[in-house]
């Protein structure tokens, strides 16, 4: 069995931490850093980079092509952004329009340092949605946290969704399923938390052992490019507020009592290989959801959409250009 440190790096790097150095560090004042440089990467050279105000501040979003909207939601996790779907939603734009947003407290959006909780994310996911795609419903295909967002915003704003895509719905009221994303409380000490997260967490061999050990069934497939703007998105100034909220579940909530009331047709795509991760998720959501069904991936890691866009996006594809009467509830 591999060292503790190795299964989960935020211990190692807790261990012998002086409470002097952390209230000393607590202390000093801090400036604000200007605004860093995020990769090309981020997104295909086709899409253009707009932003719309928010009531929580401003969004950044990619988008290219003409048709019916697909919307794509990243999930929520260390260096996320809308590149978690990029090698699967440029392919898209040929037939549809493709919007592809970096959600608040992430990527090229606004970072704020106050708590954004579900309901936050979920009005101003409305908001962005009838600024950019007026009087037409759009389809959401979203990934973890936010596949659990978009079933709440189909719940409340039912006229703004036509159908979903969910790729494996994460519930952060599990604790079990935080631990296996290598997720831990973080430290109550003053300033250590920031200086765990600047000078560990979101620096290059934390991120790679992380994704070694929790996002990629094949390490191999882990790109320079990957890491490049997984590691650019979390040193951006602000970006440990975001990661903090989901150390302290800011994000959970019970989406069970609204799925009823969704009449949106769900698709969901689950991961065979995402470790800790069960189907009967994903079996439970379909037997509540009105209409729904759910497509397990034998080979998708957690990290799918970038670890095997080729697969993933054919699995979209199926569903979003294929025939929707062989819908079934499971």
């Amino acid at each position: 069995m591999s060292p503790l440190w190795k299964r989960n790096p935020f211990v190692g790097f807790g261990i012998g931490m002086g409470r002097l150095g952390a209230l000393a560090l607590a202390l000093k004042p801090r400036q604000r850093a200007a605004r860093g440089v995020i990769p090309d990467e981020i997104s295909p050279a086709i899409f253009a980079t707009r932003s719309v105000s928010t009531s929580q501040g401003e969004l950044v979003y990619h988008v290219s092509g003409s048709g019916e909207p697909l919307v794509f939601l990243h999930g929520f996790f260390l260096g996320a952004s809308s590149y978690e779907w990029s090698k699967v939603y440029s392919r898209a734009a040929i037939n549809h329009e493709v919007i592809a947003p970096d959600l608040i407290g992430f990527g090229e959006s606004e970072r704020p340092s106050k708590s954004v909780d579900a309901s936050d994310h979920v009005e101003y996911l409305a908001e962005f949605l009838r600024e950019v795609v007026p009087q037409r419903p759009a389809v959401l295909i979203a990934s973890g946290v936010s596949a659990n967002l978009s079933l709440l915003l189909a719940s409340r704003h039912p006229e703004l969704v036509s159908r979903m895509v969910l790729f494996l719905p994460t519930d952060l009221r599990d604790s079990n399923k935080c631990r296996t994303m290598g997720i831990v409380r973080r430290s109550r000490l003053p300033g250590v938390s920031y200086l765990i997260y600047r000078r560990h967490i979101a620096q290059l061999p934390f991120i790679r052992s992380w994704l070694e050990s929790y996002g990629f069934a094949n390490p191999d497939k882990i790109t320079p490019e990957t890491l490049s703007v997984l590691v650019n998105c979390a040193q951006q100034y602000g970006a440990e507020h975001a990661i903090f909220h989901f150390f302290k579940k800011r994000h959970a909530f019970d989406v069970s009592s609204h799925l009823s009331s969704i009449l949106a047709p769900v698709h969901i795509l689950w991961p065979a290989k995402a470790a800790g991760f069960h189907p009967s998720d994903a079996v439970n959501l379909c037997r509540h959801l009105p209409r729904a069904s759910m497509e397990i991936l034998p080979e998708a890691s957690a990290f799918a959409p970038m670890e095997s866009p080729d697969d993933i996006t054919a699995a979209v594809s199926r569903w979003i250009d294929g025939d929707l009467t062989a819908l079934q509830t499971s």
